[in-house]
């Protein structure tokens, strides 16, 4: 609880009244006090300035200055101390100057700088204490008076403006920094201060910052001249240097390792003793003068070299380094180039047809690994990728398309040597990518799709599920119409064995299934076009053909089958001298063999009478039993060819370690006369879709120019056609009426209706 200590009224007796008077006379300050008081002042500012002790205590000197303001003389300290300051500033910046005018000196003034900086910004932070009555009442309130620590800065700021002092500490400050940068030891604590003294008197962006930058860009300048001259193409040197003994000139490599060093020197530089504003203006004028202008020559010395022997590490320098000063552009045009030029070299290789799709496959991992580490998956740089590839892989125009196709059947003959199936879903990735860039699709499909058939009946081939893959790929690139006669192959022999089997569980008569008969039903509207050859079958084999015919038609009623027999296959079992041997064999070989199990000598006309094989595929057929490696048949006389008068009997002496032996048809030009036709089919098929772009363009617009029809003819097609090309097929429809041309103008075509 409080208790009142107010005193209660008196018992009893009179209140006593309180009477204030006023003073006699008015309290005055002593003649001398101002002049006292201002002297004592004073002199405690020159003994902090000397570093010397104050006669009087420090909260005594607060005391004299509170009352110095409260009195009204606050414009009279004030004047006080700025006449002290401005004396002593000038007293000793005068000293610096003068005494390190001299040139052997001048390298001590910035030494003397720095000291007398620390020294007088430690002064004026105990001069403000001392009179902080003064700062926060006089200075605060008064108009156009700034606070004692800017007035202290302004007296050093004013003379350093009125002297060519701040001029010379500028130079001085330069030359220390082009000392560093040429390797020499520099007083590193006397370009902080100086900083920071030009940061705090606000002459750094006004006087040392352009200068510094003006002197950075003439030191660069010189160095890049004198560096990219001497500059050497990249060598790549048999016996290593010695280290630190290196007499070879700088490379490409070289110098832009030295530029990186630069510019990390540059970035300490600012984190030492350069403001931080600073960093982007310099590390700006230092890539200006050592790379953007000399990027022409830094790119046409050596960036094929770079790229040629993946040096990922230089070109993602490079890359960094050409990316500030938007110097994308000359890279790019370079990127393209060396793209063009490798990928033409490729395309005109004596070995091409062998070695093109691989070395196309491994080009173009090695670009995308360039791409991707070094140049940050730029998509400027991705695009021009594309677009060299596309231009000079189409620069053969069926050959990319025709061995892109051989390459998949390759792959697809190698069973598990691709790897996991993994590998397998990234190799067909890869091929896809290739496949992109070519222009003839349609092309592709047409060999593919002969491909894909020599594979799926021959069963040469991974698995269907693999083909489903590759199909998978491609009918997400372009279509489902682009697969579906390659889709429709698949499942033509999916049905095919479903029908064998449905048929063989079916049959009645067991002599039919003793020789293994199979069939594939091909549709002739998904498989290539193929010439029926004659042939006369062993009898057990017409009794099977019939048989499946029969069944056949009896369960697909109003379909014909057309037998291919140069498409068939067998595996027939012979007893040799040295054991029985199973031969795999085309059709017509087990069916000329068959005919030596009756008769172990037969003549040419014989056999040709027997088979009705015609003479080409029969000599064919006897130099593959005769004259090949596998010599299973002798022939008389000896020799290569096979004439009509030849005799052959059968090698009962055939040795081979093999158990199973495949005998090959002999090569012959028609694999080449096949492609060629297949090539004019295609391009007759091109013809008749161009044809038919003309007529819709022609129909939807009525009246167009030619160069106008040219252009969305080019639109509308996914295949490259020539001009000429196209002016061909204008003329022909001009000629079947179709379109007609203007009267007044023969460069703009009417249709008719």
């Amino acid at each position: 609880m409080w208790a009142s200590k107010r005193p209660g009224p008196p018992a009893g007796g009179p209140q006593k009244k309180l009477v204030i008077k006023g003073l006699k006379a008015l309290p005055t300050l002593p003649a001398s006090y101002k002049t006292d008081t201002l002297e004592r002042l004073r002199a405690a500012v020159q003994a902090i300035q000397q570093s010397q002790p104050t006669t009087q205590g420090l909260e005594e000197l607060y005391r004299d200055c509170e009352g110095m303001c409260l009195h009204g003389f606050a414009s009279d300290v004030y004047a006080m101390l700025q006449a002290e300051l401005e004396k002593y500033a000038r007293q000793q910046l005068s000293q610096i100057d003068g005494q390190t005018n001299a040139q052997p000196a001048e390298g001590a003034m910035l030494v003397k700088t720095r000291q007398f900086w620390e020294g007088y910004t430690q002064q004026l932070a105990m001069i403000r204490c001392v009179f902080l009555y003064l700062d926060r009442t006089y200075a605060l309130q008064t108009a156009n008076v700034v606070s004692l620590w800017a007035m202290g800065l302004s007296v050093v700021r004013q003379h350093l403006a009125s002297t060519n002092m701040r001029s010379r500490l500028v130079r001085l400050f330069i030359v220390e920094v082009t000392s560093e940068r040429d390797g020499r030891l520099v007083d590193r604590p006397s370009l902080v201060s100086i900083t920071r003294m030009f940061a705090d008197l606000d002459l750094y962006s006004q006087s040392l910052l352009p200068s510094f930058i003006d002197a950075t860009r003439d030191y660069y300048r010189r160095e890049s001249l004198r560096m990219v001259n001497g500059l050497a193409p990249i060598q790549q040197p048999a016996v290593a240097p010695v280290e630190g003994k290196s007499s070879a000139p700088m490379d490409v490599p070289g110098y832009l390792a030295h530029v990186q060093q630069r510019l990390d020197e540059e970035t300490q530089r600012v984190a030492q003793y350069l403001k931080p504003s600073t960093k982007s203006a310099l590390l700006a004028t230092t890539l200006t003068e050592l790379v953007e202008k000399h990027a022409d020559r830094l790119l046409s010395l050596s960036f094929d070299a770079m790229v040629d022997a993946n040096m990922t590490a230089d070109l993602a320098r490079l890359y960094s380094l050409l990316l500030p000063v938007n110097k994308l552009d000359l890279l790019q045009q370079s990127w393209i180039a060396f793209i063009k030029k490798s990928g033409q070299q490729r395309m005109q290789a004596p070995d091409m047809e062998a070695t093109l799709v691989s070395g196309l496959l491994e080009f173009k991992r090695k670009l995308d690994g360039i791409l991707s580490s070094a140049f940050q998956s730029n998509v400027r740089l991705l695009g021009a990728l594309r677009e060299a590839f596309e231009a000079f892989i189409n620069t053969r125009r069926s050959k990319p398309a025709q061995l892109i196709a051989r390459h998949i059947d390759q792959c697809m003959r190698m069973g598990n040597k691709l790897g996991t199936d993994r590998d397998v879903d990234d190799t067909f990735d890869r091929i896809i990518m290739l496949f992109r860039f070519i222009q003839g699709k349609d092309l592709f499909e047409a060999y593919y799709r002969r491909d894909l058939a020599k594979r799926l009946l021959s069963s040469k081939m991974m698995s269907l599920d693999t083909e489903r893959l590759m199909l998978q790929k491609l009918k997400t690139e372009c279509g489902a119409g682009y697969t579906n006669r390659l889709e429709g192959m698949l499942r033509d022999m999916e049905a095919s064995e479903e029908l064998s089997s449905e048929l063989v569980r079916g049959q009645s008569e067991p002599a039919a299934n003793a020789i293994g008969f199979h069939a594939n039903v091909l549709t002739m509207a998904f498989w290539p076009a193929y010439e029926p050859t004659n042939l006369v079958l062993p009898r057990p084999v017409e009794q099977a053909q019939e048989c499946f015919t029969k069944l056949y038609g009896e369960k697909h009623r109003g379909r014909n089958l057309q037998w291919q027999h140069n498409l068939g296959t067998c595996i027939i079992k012979i007893e040799f001298e040295e054991g029985p041997k199973e031969l795999q064999l085309s059709q017509m070989q087990a069916t000329v063999m068959l005919l030596f199990a009756e008769q172990d000598e037969l003549a040419y006309t014989q056999i040709q009478q027997s088979t009705g094989i015609e003479d080409a595929e029969l000599q064919r057929t006897m130099q593959s039993l005769a004259c090949g490696k596998f010599r299973v048949l002798t022939k008389e006389p000896k020799g290569r060819d096979v004439d009509a008068s030849d005799k052959f009997c059968f090698n009962a002496r055939f040795k081979c370690p093999q158990a199973r032996i495949k005998i090959s048809q002999l090569a012959t030009k028609e694999i080449e006369k096949e492609s060629k036709e297949l090539e004019e089919h295609i391009h007759l098929d091109r013809m008749y879709r161009v044809d038919a772009a003309l007529v819709r363009i022609m129909k939807a617009r009525r009246t167009l120019e030619h160069g106008d029809v040219v252009t969305e003819l080019l639109a509308q097609l996914n295949f490259r056609v020539l001009a000429s090309e196209a002016k061909e097929r204008i003329e022909t429809l001009l000629e079947r009426d179709y379109i007609r041309r203007d009267d007044s103008n023969p460069s703009i075509y009417h249709y008719v209706a």
